[in-house]
Parts: C-alpha cells; structure tokens; sequence
C-alpha cells in the first residue's frame, strides 16, 4: 500500500527537527525522575496496535496477505536494516532482544522461519521519539533494485505508561513496513524502583526483566549487514530465555544451519 500524504508530510518534519536536536542520554539517572515517571500508571488504557486476521505479525491496516517463505525473509531482511539505520541516523540507541538476538547470534541475520522481530530502546529514547518522529514515514530504495519501500515510526499514544493494563498493549511502538504489513515491536526497558529483586533491575511492559548489569554497556556489532547494537551478556540471556540448546542446535523449525554459508537452510521435502 502507498502511504497517505498526511503521513508523507511527516517525513519531512522528522528529518527537520533531527538536525536540530540532540538526543537523550541513555538512562535516566534521577530516581525522583523515574518515581515521577511511574506515578503515570493511572490509567487503564486499550489495546492499540491491531493484528490482521490472518497472522498475528500482520498490521491490519496495511497487510492484504501473508507473503510467501522467500518473500517474508526478503521484507524483514530490509524492515530490519532500515530500522536501524533510521534509529542511529537520529540518534537513538536501540539493540536486539529476543527472537532478533537469536537471530544475530545464529549467523547475525533474521531466523527464516520466524516473523516476530523484537529490538528495545530507553526510557529518555522513546520520549524522544514520541515528542520529535511519531508517525514519522521513512522512504529507503531498495539496493539492486527500482523499488521503493515505505516505514512507519506508530508509537503508542500509551508509551509513557509503565506497566500495562488487561487488554493493553505489550509494546510501546513498532516500525511497520507499509507495504507488507510486517512490523518490529519495540520494547521500552524502565528502572523498575519495585522489583522484587532490588536495585538494577529492569523491565518491560511484556513482563522480560532484566539487571543492567545484563544490558548495559551496549556492544556493537553488525546485524543484517549493518551496524547494530547488542546487550553486553547476550549469552546469559539467550541461554535464560531459550536454554543452552538453542544456541548449540543447528537443526531447527524444518532449517538446518549451515557454517559454510553461515545461515540457516531450508530442509528439502525428502529431508523432513
């Protein structure tokens, strides 16, 4: 789908107020900051990035139909890339998590067979964003290519809002492919000045949580091609997450890794 040119507008904008300002610091380091901040769960607020009815990695508003194996790998190599050149060209720090640090760990790519694509940011970095790129549109031409491809920066109008409600949304953002549909959940990670486990730690409106110790300082490293940031003990936490098995197994969801190609391969049917 084209965007509209009310979200063309958009783009223009963002890019003006980017060569104007700095970005955040990465944390925030006063604590009367962070109880201000936590003191903005008050509300009980509705779910509002919607899924297509045919794939919950789909976003209704621009997904027509679940695109084929080769296809989805090809939009979610670019999704990705073009993401994170957005992110460093403003100024923001952001790092893989979850299924995407996976798939960094695996050959530093996406995991063919896996759609969801996970990356967070700071607290001070998605204040940023809301109040300078919200619906912000980027257009990149694709390499080797004619075509152009069209992103969406949609931050939930919730984003400051520590912990979820029932029926809320788990994210705080997502960079959407206008095209395809598919999307990037972008998770904000909060001091949590309550948890259990004392100072340090913490956590996301998905309920993950983590030291900073675990996160913190970033590593940089090159995902897709290009650069990327990752948690300083990515091992510990893809072991806690996924068990030691995940990162040791190159025989996974009918794909078997390759170190020669250094990727993962689809099994043919007489291999199944």
């Amino acid at each position: 789908m084209q965007p509209s040119v009310s979200l063309l507008f958009c783009l223009s904008a963002a890019a003006t107020a980017a060569t104007s300002l700095k970005s955040p610091s990465l944390v925030v380091q006063n604590e009367k900051e962070l109880e201000q901040a936590a003191a903005i769960n008050q509300v009980t607020p509705a779910r509002y990035f919607r899924h297509d009815s045919f794939h919950t990695r789909y976003d209704s508003r621009f997904a027509e139909k679940q695109l084929g194996y080769d296809e989805q790998i090809w939009a979610l190599k670019n999704l990705t890339r073009h993401y994170l050149a957005t992110l460093n060209s403003i100024g923001i720090e952001t790092w893989l998590m979850h299924n995407t640090l996976l798939g960094w760990w695996w050959g530093k790519q996406v995991l063919p067979w896996e759609p969801s694509l996970n990356v967070q940011v700071s607290e001070p970095g998605i204040f940023f964003l809301a109040k300078y790129h919200n619906m912000s549109v980027h257009q990149f031409r694709i390499p080797a290519t004619r075509q152009r491809r069209y992103y969406l920066l949609d931050i939930s109008p919730v984003y400051n809002v520590r912990e979820p409600a029932a029926e809320s949304d788990t994210v705080d953002a997502r960079w959407i492919d206008m095209e395809s549909g598919l999307f990037i959940d972008i998770n904000v990670v909060r001091y949590n000045l309550t948890h259990p486990e004392g100072k340090g730690m913490m956590s996301c409106k998905d309920g993950s949580a983590v030291k900073d110790t675990f996160l913190f300082p970033l590593r940089d490293t090159t995902f897709e091609g290009v650069p990327a940031k990752i948690p300083y003990r990515y091992r510990e936490l893809l072991a806690a997450e996924y068990g030691v098995d995940a990162l040791i197994k190159g025989d996974r969801e009918n794909h078997l890794y390759s170190n020669d190609q250094s990727e993962w391969v689809r099994k043919e049917k007489k291999d199944l």
